[in-house]
């Protein structure tokens, strides 16, 4: 059967990898049909907050496939890892995976021994009765998608900072997203991303992560922040999430109407 696309080929991965900036938008409803308005746009990424989000496998792989007639690739952030959890989203065909709060070398060991099949993991042999191989029409599957998949490790804590070199250069770490509401937390300054120690922290984070090769995003707050960082080597920015649109939008449509209707 003829495909429409090659759906293994991961072009988030790709270009992050080649230094192309990659736009993100947060989906924390479970909405597909939010996910398909905002895939009609010309963000690059959907970010599928299954971490603060209430995402079930089946809710993230209805956005995924709402989205996957456009120009978007669905990157799914669980909540914790376990084996379980990357057995399923990568034989839903989900191909690039956040892991939150990653804190040692040892913890991105075993999440690549999950996320990867043997001889570098331990990731079952499943996929080529469902969609991941769109069931079994990939018979290279196997071959490739280790090449096409891309495992992210969320570095958000001094703990994780402290072991950032170990953890970047785990094999089998596709790239890295920096976190710096919980760092800030973390560093005991609520969630002023903005503190110039939080800064000197991540500026420091992304300068050495870029030196160990290895692709890096983070999270901006403001357009200004996401130059600064984009300057400094990040190819991959959060920038909004749906719950936040809506209700900013909302809050600006109803404010235009009542400003016009008072005077």
């Amino acid at each position: 059967m003829a495909m429409v696309k090659d759906f293994l080929y991961n072009r988030f991965k790709h270009n992050i990898e080649a230094g192309k900036m990659q736009f993100g938008v947060g989906l924390e409803t479970t909405s597909a049909d939010v996910a398909e308005i905002l895939a009609t746009t010309d963000y690059d990424w959907l970010f599928i907050d299954a971490e603060h989000g209430p995402h079930t496998v089946q809710t993230i792989l209805n956005a995924a496939r709402a989205i996957a007639p456009y120009e978007m690739t669905p990157v799914v952030r669980v909540g914790e890892a376990t084996a379980g959890i990357f057995k399923q989203l990568l034989d839903s065909g989900i191909q690039n995976i956040i892991v939150p709060m990653v804190e040692s070398g040892e913890e991105a060991e075993q999440i690549i021994r999950w996320a990867k099949y043997p001889a570098q993991g331990k990731r079952g042999m499943g996929a080529g009765a469902v969609r991941a191989s769109r069931f079994g029409r990939y018979p290279d599957y196997q071959a490739r998608i280790d090449g096409e998949s891309l495992i992210i490790l969320q570095i958000e804590s001094l703990k994780g900072m402290e072991n950032l070199e170990a953890i970047v250069t785990t094999k089998g770490v596709g790239a890295i997203l920096l976190g710096p509401v919980d760092l800030a937390v973390d560093m005991g300054l609520g969630t002023n991303i903005l503190h110039p120690e939080v800064v000197a922290k991540m500026e420091y984070a992304i300068k050495r992560i870029r030196e160990l090769g290895v692709p890096v995003g983070t999270i901006a707050a403001t357009p200004e922040q996401a130059k600064h960082y984009a300057d400094l080597g990040v190819s991959f920015l959060g920038v909004g999430a749906d719950t936040v649109l809506l209700a900013a939008a909302a809050d600006d449509t109803l404010a235009g109407f009542k400003s016009k209707l008072e005077h």
